[in-house]
């Protein structure tokens, strides 16, 4: 099981569970159609992560949303 905390929007923090497989972030993205332009970082058990990485069950995986500030 992974659970995956998404917080790419204006809206709270979306919690999502999916069955564990071998899949990478990429391959997460991709099966929640989530949009990578939205997404700033990604950590998975709170280390930051690259989108290529594998995830691991068990995992809590965050997308976060690209900061701006003025």
């Amino acid at each position: 099981m992974i659970k995956i905390k998404l917080s790419i929007s204006d809206k709270d923090v979306e919690n999502i569970t999916l069955n564990y497989k071998d899949m990478t972030i990429d391959e997460i993205i991709a099966e929640l159609k989530i949009d990578k332009d939205q997404i700033g970082a990604v950590l998975v058990n709170g280390i930051p992560k690259n989108f290529s990485d594998k995830v691991e069950d068990k995992s809590e995986v965050f997308f976060l949303p690209i900061l701006s500030g003025g």
